[in-house]
């Protein structure tokens, strides 16, 4: 797959805030407590998604970038307790520093007392759903990439969560596979396919494919270049 990366261009960063204090008596959690954070960061970005998808919404593809300026906002909350945008540092500067193209981005907050580690996000996660404003970050149709962190303040108990939403050039890899293979003699074929996953917006789109071919473990032999032929 190939692309151009644009040069990214002044945008108004949209934000919104939300302290989510819910219960912990709302979720039942017990094989699911000791989740790790990433496996719980996870697990909010495939909510997201489901809820995407039911809106016939593409989803957000995870962006390990966003993830760990998400991750050091979460961290940064928890350390001082205090549920802020500002608190997390500055956001273009993060994107920046991380190397992160974009023409807009965004970011929701919160915290919850349900529990480490899913009883939480998943409080943060239904205060969000609850919240016009956060909800129009996430089911947004402009952004395609999202990084999410998780932070546990032990000493009040509290997860401090941000997600950080970016639109930005497609970079996600493309899909390839061998379809077919047949011999005929000393003859060989293989046909193969490709596709670009969908982006909501700037999916890049396939221009052409390399194939290589190897004998056991010898070296990679290029037998097609540029090529648009399957």
């Amino acid at each position: 797959m190939h692309y151009s990366p644009a040069r990214p261009r002044l945008a108004t960063a949209i934000r919104a805030t939300l302290i989510a204090v819910i219960g912990a008596t709302l979720f039942a959690v017990p094989a699911t407590a000791a989740t790790s954070a990433s496996d719980a960061e996870a697990l909010v970005i495939s909510w997201v998604n489901k809820d995407r998808a039911a809106r016939d919404l593409a989803p957000l593809r995870s962006y390990g970038a966003l993830g760990s300026i998400a991750g050091t906002r979460a961290t940064r909350m928890a350390s001082n307790n205090i549920l802020s945008h500002s608190i997390g540092g500055n956001l273009t500067t993060q994107l920046k520093t991380y190397g992160v193209p974009w023409y807009g981005y965004g970011e929701t907050i919160g915290y919850a007392t349900a529990g480490w580690t899913v009883a939480s996000a998943k409080s943060i996660y239904a205060a969000w759903k609850g919240s016009p404003s956060h909800w129009t970050l996430l089911m947004s149709d402009r952004f395609n990439y999202i990084g999410i962190g998780l932070a546990y303040r032990s000493s009040n108990q509290r997860t401090y969560a941000s997600a950080v939403m970016s639109e930005s050039p497609d970079h996600t890899k493309a899909k390839t596979r061998v379809t077919r293979t047949a011999r005929s003699g000393d003859d060989l074929r293989w046909d193969w396919s490709g596709y670009d996953p969908r982006l909501q917006t700037h999916t890049a789109g396939l221009r052409d494919f390399d194939v290589h071919y190897r004998v056991g473990s010898g070296s990679w032999a290029t037998l097609r270049s540029d090529t648009t032929s399957t």
